[in-house]
């Protein structure tokens, strides 16, 4: 019998769906800069999270390790609004940028529990 199972954007194994992610418990930060406003948020290199948005259809939320998400070149994630993605931060990474384009919304970020 088979196992069905997601890899994040490096490669590693995690829940089939992000709804099914395993969270650490107290981990939740609540991203939320605005529209069209760059924001950051402290991270740990190697550690894998899930991030959850909110928002209305259409709006999309973008993230970067790199630079600023107002330079298209550096955007490495995009979630639409209402939906979840898992990301790991490569190692000696320590910010996390985000953007909320086209309408107000939130974002809310947590840490995983590393796979067994």
């Amino acid at each position: 019998m088979g196992e069905n199972y997601s890899c994040d954007n490096s490669g590693n194994r995690m829940p089939v769906d992000p709804r099914c992610a395993d969270p650490v418990a107290v981990s939740g930060v609540l991203l939320d800069a605005g529209k069209d406003v760059v924001g950051t948020e402290t991270v740990v290199g190697g550690q894998s999270y899930i991030i959850s948005t909110t928002g209305v259809v259409g709006a999309r939320w973008l993230f970067s390790i790199t630079g600023v998400c107002t330079t298209e070149a550096n955007i490495e994630w995009v979630c639409p609004a209402n939906d979840h993605i898992i990301i790991e931060i490569p190692q000696d990474v320590t910010t996390l940028h985000y953007l909320q384009k086209d309408q107000n919304g939130y974002a809310y970020m947590r840490t995983l529990k590393p796979e067994n």
